[in-house]
Order: structure tokens, then C-alpha cells, then sequence
């Protein structure tokens, strides 16, 4: 995997440059996620780490930053499906059902962690999002991939919000060793079209184990950082 860094201005980049808000000790910068919270409430789409990558981010109940966020994933050139990032069990709950015994288990053994769990939307997903043809594309109507991310920063955001956060991965630059606002291959530029960027350095970029628990016996649709032993179907 490439350690990349966060880097806001391209030489392209545009006048209208997200806000800035930069990190770099959990325990200390806490007070600063504060912002970003305040910002995502006010119906911002922004760039946030997870324990992946780095990664856009807007409500799931913010009408018009989902509708930008596939906006923005097309013009990124992200080939990943969008998901969601939940603060914890009980909130992947509320926007999911068939969760049984053995579910339930499997998901608090790995979970927060580098795994994307596809399950059935309940009512609580927006039908915007269900709906929208880039959904469509990716995951069945009513199936919706869900994450619980091990990262600090990450937690800490969901920790101050009550629904969770629509996520697609930033796209690396051409030489992956940047995150810039340029993406080359789209030819575009996603900088002017984000309102902040919580910028924690350096990251590994990872892929996450994609795992799909709506058929029997699971299905792992993609091996990622997170281990595949642990998925068992009890």
C-alpha cells in the first residue's frame, strides 16, 4: 500500500479553497473536530481520514450534498461504491435489518476495523440515496454498504453526529504519494467543490474487505486489509 499525504492546493487548484482544519495528536486536537462536525450539520461536503483512506463525506440525510457526492465521485474518478460510515452497532442497526445472532457477533469482532458489510436498508436510509442510479449500479436497491472506521479522528466525528456519514475514497494523484485537488484522469478538480478537508497527514492508503451478508453463506466480494478468517457464517 502507498503512504500518501494530504496536500490541498495543486498548482491548479482553484481560488475557492476548502477550509483547512489540521490534525496531528488525537488527544490533543479533539476541540477541532468540533468544526468539522458544525460544518457537516450545516450541510458541507468535506474530506475526513478513516482507516483506509481518505475519504468524502456529507450526511446521509443531507439531500443536496448526496446528490454532490455522486457528482463529485464521477468527477474524482473514484471507481469504489459509495457507503456509509456508522459511529457504532446500534446505528448500523437503525439503517439496517437481518442482523441475527451470528451477525451481530461477527460484525463486534471486527468492527470498528477495515471491513465494508452490505446489508439491507431499513426505512432510515434515505430513498434519494437508494434510488439514485449510482446506487443502482454498485449494490441491489435496497442493500447498503456500511463501515464502523478505527480511526480516531473518524470516531470522534461520527461520535458528535446522529446520522451517519454518506463516504467514497479520495482518489490517489498520478505518482500516489499525494492526495492533491487535481485528479488528472478525470480531468478535473474536486478542491473547489469540498468546504473543508481534516487534514491528518500521511496516510496508507488500504482497500477495506468487502463482505456480503445478505446471501448464505457470506460472500466476501473483495479481500482487503481487513482479515477473511474471522467472516463465518454461524
Amino acid at each position: 500500500a502507498a503512504v500518501v499525504q494530504m496536500r490541498a492546493r495543486a498548482p491548479s487548484a482553484p481560488s475557492s479553497a476548502p477550509e483547512m482544519i489540521e490534525v496531528s495528536d488525537p488527544a490533543h486536537d479533539a476541540w477541532k473536530v468540533g468544526r468539522v462536525a458544525e460544518l457537516l450539520r450545516g450541510g458541507a461536503v468535506g474530506v475526513v481520514p478513516t482507516d483506509t483512506s481518505y475519504a468524502f463525506v456529507t450526511s446521509v440525510k443531507n439531500k443536496a450534498g448526496v446528490e454532490r457526492m455522486y457528482a463529485l465521485k464521477s468527477t474524482a474518478g473514484a471507481k469504489k461504491p459509495l457507503s456509509i460510515l456508522c459511529r457504532d452497532l446500534a446505528m448500523v442497526q437503525r439503517f439496517t435489518f437481518g442482523i441475527d445472532k451470528g451477525i451481530f457477533k461477527m460484525l463486534k469482532a471486527t468492527l470498528p476495523g477495515p471491513y465494508t458489510f452490505i446489508l439491507p436498508a431499513t426505512t432510515e436510509v434515505p430513498r434519494q440515496m437508494l434510488e439514485h442510479k449510482g446506487h443502482k449500479k454498485v449494490w441491489k436497491r435496497k442493500e447498503i454498504g456500511i463501515r464502523i472506521p478505527n480511526d480516531p479522528y473518524c470516531a470522534a466525528i461520527l461520535a458528535e453526529l446522529d446520522e451517519p456519514l454518506l463516504c467514497s475514497s479520495v482518489p490517489e494523484s498520478e505518482d500516489s504519494t499525494v492526495l492533491a485537488c487535481h485528479a488528472p484522469d478525470a480531468g478535473g478538480s474536486w478542491c473547489g467543490r469540498v468546504e473543508f478537508v481534516l487534514d491528518a497527514g500521511e496516510r496508507r492508503t488500504k482497500l477495506s474487505t468487502v463482505v456480503n451478508l445478505t446471501v448464505r453463506p457470506f460472500e466476501v466480494l473483495r479481500v482487503g486489509e481487513g482479515p477473511v478468517d474471522i467472516i463465518e457464517d454461524e
